[in-house]
């Protein structure tokens, strides 16, 4: 059997800012290598960033003139504090097309979001993208609800040779995939798999509701491929919990902030919401032991303890969950990486986003064991470990690095 993992990883965080070498070669690789609109494209060059804004608590509630009613309507106890540890958040940029062409433009399709994260992988694995032979992704927010997102990603990355298939376990998904990916490439059944994820919560974020201030939009991506002996995926433990299926759902409603009047639409569309209050509470109460015991199934399979990872990466639903699971499991503080502060929950992108980060900010490198772990709405959890390959950590390094970094990465692969 075959050694796989994870050889390249990128982001697509709105409003993250780029070197010059860094906008010079992706605007180029989007333009050579995609079918993004150009819009995008030149929203990255002009601007030097990845498209869309930060946003903070000011700009999104406390500046807004229904803020003290929003503030008033939550539950009494969130009242003192009604940002609960969020600090901000990301989000996309509204589609220039809609913009352009109708009265009510909405935001970036999640499909233009993985195009560009996908790029992004891509870009920093370096080799030609015809050798994907396998797209796994998940929307947690769709362009259309049927069919999914996966085939157009492929056509947008013009990966002329890759099948495509949907994974859903919600934001446990990329986690989901790493295992699913590495496992095809082990098993022989595929070469070179490409991971796409999404959260473009501004389509089905309700502001007036007290939990949006917790979430955020992201794409992430990755490539799954074989590696050296000693390092990449080590295995895998999963258990859905189904009864718990009706706590978080999309339901279609009106905002909670809504004055009803009977010649204006009734604005209902689909929002999160929690649905069940029986099962939100369990979900709550029941969070750690449930991740816990993903992990020491794990433990079992592999003959690998907890204690033998050399760091945590986890799920950030909200601000006290990750670190409430870090301590439980016994992982000190410089073997942990949360972004919630700056992105928010970003569902299925928490995951990934935090190991890029971690890997950027050398927290954690090369030949170092990480132990993933993740819950998602369903109720779904998965943990799974990776020893990080060399080629994953080079790859995410160079592409963080200073224009001479990136220079150096784009004279030796696909950008001549």
């Amino acid at each position: 059997m075959k050694i796989a993992g994870l050889v390249s990883l990128a982001g697509y965080l709105p409003g993250t800012a780029l070197n010059d070498r860094q906008v010079q070669n992706l605007c180029a690789y989007l333009r050579e290598h995609t079918l993004l609109s150009e819009d995008y494209v030149g929203m990255i060059e002009s601007e030097r960033k990845l498209p869309g804004t930060v946003e903070t608590n000011y700009d999104g509630w406390i500046s807004q003139p229904w803020y003290q009613t929003w503030v008033n309507q939550l539950p009494e106890k969130k009242r003192k504090d009604p940002f609960q540890g969020a600090v901000e958040r990301r989000r996309v940029p509204m589609d220039p097309v809609s913009v352009r062409e109708t009265t009510r433009p909405h935001p970036m399709m999640p499909s233009d979001a993985e195009t560009i994260a996908g790029a992004m992988a891509l870009l920093k694995w370096g080799k030609p993208k015809e050798e994907i032979d396998l797209l796994l992704s998940h929307s947690q927010v769709q362009d259309n609800p049927l069919p999914s997102n996966t085939s157009l990603i492929q056509h947008k990355l013009q990966l002329s040779n890759a099948g495509a298939y949907g994974i859903d376990s919600c934001c446990s998904t990329f986690v989901t995939m790493v295992e699913i990916a590495s496992n095809l490439v082990r098993s022989g059944a595929k070469k070179n798999v490409l991971i796409v994820c999404s959260i473009i919560d501004s389509f089905i974020n309700d502001k007036g509701d007290y939990y949006s201030v917790n979430t955020g939009d992201a794409a992430c991506a990755a490539v799954v491929s074989a590696v050296e002996e000693g390092v990449g995926y080590e295995g895998s433990y999963s258990l859905s919990r189904g009864e718990l299926h009706d706590g978080i759902q999309f339901r279609r409603r009106a905002p909670k902030l809504l004055k009803h009047v009977s010649m204006l639409p009734s604005y209902e569309q689909d929002f999160v919401t929690f649905y069940n209050p029986e099962s939100v509470r369990a979900i709550g109460a029941k969070a750690t032991e449930y991740l816990h015991h993903v992990v020491n199934v794990l433990g079992d399979r592999t003959g690998i303890d907890k204690s033998q990872a050399d760091f945590l990466i986890t799920h950030q639903p909200v601000a006290w969950a990750p670190n409430a699971w870090r301590e439980s499991l016994g992982f000190s503080e410089s073997q942990f990486y949360c972004s919630f502060e700056k992105y928010g929950n970003v569902a299925t992108c928490s995951v990934a986003t935090n190991l890029l980060e971690a890997i950027e900010k050398k927290l954690v490198g090369a030949n170092q064991r990480v132990l993933m772990a993740s819950s998602g709405a369903g109720e779904n959890h998965i943990a799974l470990y990776e020893t990080l390959s060399p080629e994953l950590v080079a790859n995410v390094l160079r592409f963080a690095g200073s224009n001479q970094d990136v220079n150096a990465m784009v004279e030796n692969r696909i950008l001549k």
